[in-house]
């Protein structure tokens, strides 16, 4: 019986036991390279662009996934009613988009204008343009933007982003937006990557 007894112990001890795995005597080495070489949030293993431009979106692998011929930056400046001077607190705004264009000397830009639908057609015309000739006037003087780059055009209120009848309506349609193009090919930034012109839901 004792000897059935220490027969079942040493089974049931058995059972417990662990097995012991020889480790190897050298680390296990990195498969893939997880740093960032060019700082872009995508690993080195999986980048297939290492050279990416400063500041531009890209994809999943690390490249830039579009390219522009002509983009569309909302400028943020508020006029006065029935004014066109530009105030200076936005001569930064208007600077941003001078340093954009002098760090890519092929790109173009229209200034447009726009208004609410408050007052005639005409006048609301006239003073689209004006105030997309005083931001012009200011690139050209201010900020060293040759005239032959800037073309100012006033729309009124052709162009709504939306048609309420209320003061958010129209302080939304009364802005002014830049619309940069170029012959040649140039990165997509990531301060221009959203649409100006969604109209109201």
């Amino acid at each position: 019986m004792k000897y059935l007894l220490s027969v079942l112990l040493l089974i049931l001890l058995s059972g417990c036991s662990v097995a012991v795995i020889d480790m190897a005597e050298q680390p296990t080495q990195q498969k893939f390279d997880l740093t960032d070489g060019d700082g872009d949030g995508v690993i080195n293993a999986r980048d297939l662009c290492m050279e990416s431009f400063p500041g531009a979106a890209i994809s999943n692998a690390g490249c830039d996934p579009d390219r522009i011929r002509k983009l569309r930056h909302k400028l943020l400046i508020n006029f006065d009613n029935n004014s066109y001077q530009v105030k200076p607190e936005f001569y930064d705004e208007i600077k941003t988009l001078a340093d954009f264009m002098s760090e890519h000397p092929t790109t173009k830009v229209t200034i447009e204008g726009h208004t609410s639908k408050l007052g005639s057609k005409a006048h609301n015309m006239q003073l689209s343009q004006n105030r997309a000739q005083a931001v012009k006037d200011i690139l050209i003087t201010r900020f060293s933007i040759a005239a032959a780059r800037v073309t100012a055009r006033g729309y009124g209120f052709e162009k709504l982003l939306s048609e309420a009848n209320d003061p958010a309506a129209h302080a939304r349609n009364r802005r002014i937006v830049a619309e940069i193009s170029t012959e040649k090919v140039i990165k997509n930034m990531k301060w221009n990557i959203y649409s100006v012109d969604q109209p109201a839901e």
